[in-house]
């Protein structure tokens, strides 16, 4: 392999930062996300819980959207994971997965951002997100030559 094309250790730490978010919020959003704490935590964060809803029946009314949500997060989590096990079989193949991964999480984050006032949550999730996919997408270029 090309010395080149393969990522080097900042790149591939924010690659598993962003996983790990999809990751964590997997877990939170579908398996967690009636527990009070985590609920009550992520409605705080999202800062727009109806007036005439306790926390605990915004919850439930919102628990079948969260379950969604959280498996769409694994499945992206699972898309990276198989976009880094590509790297050593069709390298193409896993920087597209990969770059697939970091333009979701940046486009969601930047989403988050602009309809809630969970600031912090798009940050985490845009941030290294874009950084990597700015650090990925030459080697991409450079792989399907």
């Amino acid at each position: 392999m090309n010395d080149n094309l393969i990522l080097n250790q900042f790149t591939k730490a924010l690659l598993i930062f962003v996983l790990i978010d999809f990751l964590l919020f997997f877990i939170l959003e579908a398996i967690f996300w009636m527990q009070p704490f985590v609920h009550n935590l992520l409605l705080d964060w999202f800062h727009n819980p109806p007036a005439d809803l306790s926390y605990e029946m915004h919850a439930l009314v919102l628990k079948k959207l969260f379950i969604n949500q959280g498996f769409y997060n694994l499945f992206f989590a699972i898309g990276g994971i198989i976009g880094l096990s590509q790297l050593k079989k069709n390298i193409s193949v896993g920087y597209a997965l990969i770059l697939l991964v970091c333009f979701a999480a940046s486009g969601a984050g930047l989403v988050l951002a602009i309809t809630s006032k969970a600031y912090l949550l798009a940050f985490l999730q845009a941030v290294p997100a874009a950084i990597t996919f700015v650090k990925i997408y030459p080697l991409y270029q450079n792989s399907s030559k």
